[in-house]
């Protein structure tokens, strides 16, 4: 990764300040004060691969799409409305952004901060891959050749960081990585040559222009922000956003 773990959480401090409750709405992700907040949406997926916004699957259910909609009552489709095939076969991601969300949300963002050079990361250290404790992989055997014996995938960080301070929220323990935005998407893990990204689960640049937030159970990133980060995000369509308040329940 071309991000550097951090073991001083000071950076973190006024998250955790403002941050103090595990509940169910905009603001027990990301802090108040913010002028707006959005909701990005993660895309469902077609039997291709395509991504399947909400709008077309409410559309397609029958059903009204809201800025607090869960993505079970929108896709459950309405009696007699229906009248094709389902047009996704893979329900949006939890926890992670998909890659090319994450990257557009990357061009958004770093138009509405001036540091994009140095931003802060939230991970959850309950990833497998961090400490590759329990992660057991199987390399392919060549044709002939004895069978491949499973192998521990190793740590992705030090025993330093690993054993060192994390960012600490309600129900939620974090590492802290810093570096430029782009860097985002430079979280991951490698096994036998293939990336496995992971996109941060809370991150904020040095100036806290915007702070946005993937929280490990939740289908949808939350943003707080300026008024003009939001109106540009919901005009992204790249992006499918949605405008909510602070005290909108998260789902």
């Amino acid at each position: 990764m071309s991000l550097r773990a951090v073991t001083t959480m000071t950076p973190a401090n006024w998250i955790e300040s403002a941050i103090t409750t595990f509940d169910s709405t905009v603001t027990s992700l990301v802090p108040r004060g913010f002028d707006a907040y959005a909701r990005v949406l993660h895309p469902a997926s077609a039997p291709d691969d395509r991504p399947v916004p909400w709008a077309e699957i409410a559309a397609w259910a029958g059903r009204e799409l809201t800025p607090t909609s869960r993505f079970r009552e929108v896709s459950r489709p309405e009696p007699d409305t229906v009248t094709g095939p389902a047009p996704w076969d893979g329900d949006p991601s939890g926890g992670e952004l998909p890659p090319r969300t994450l990257r557009a949300l990357l061009d958004v963002l770093a138009a509405h901060t001036a540091t994009t050079a140095t931003c802060w990361f939230c991970l959850w250290d309950g990833y497998g891959w961090i400490d590759g404790a329990g992660v057991v992989v199987f390399a392919s055997a060549k044709a002939g050749a004895p069978p491949a014996l499973p192998a521990r995938m190793p740590a992705a960080f030090t025993p330093e960081v690993l054993d060192g301070p994390r960012v600490r929220l309600p129900h939620r323990d974090y590492l802290l990585l810093t570096g430029p935005l782009a860097a985002a998407a430079d979280i991951g893990h490698r096994v036998f040559g293939s990336f496995f990204p992971q996109s941060p689960n809370l991150w904020w640049p040095g100036d806290r222009a915007w702070c946005t937030a993937t929280e490990i159970d939740l289908d949808s990133t939350y943003v707080g922000g300026s008024s003009a980060l939001v109106a540009a995000l919901l005009d992204d369509p790249r992006l499918e956003a949605l405008p909510v308040g602070a005290g909108d329940p998260i789902g």
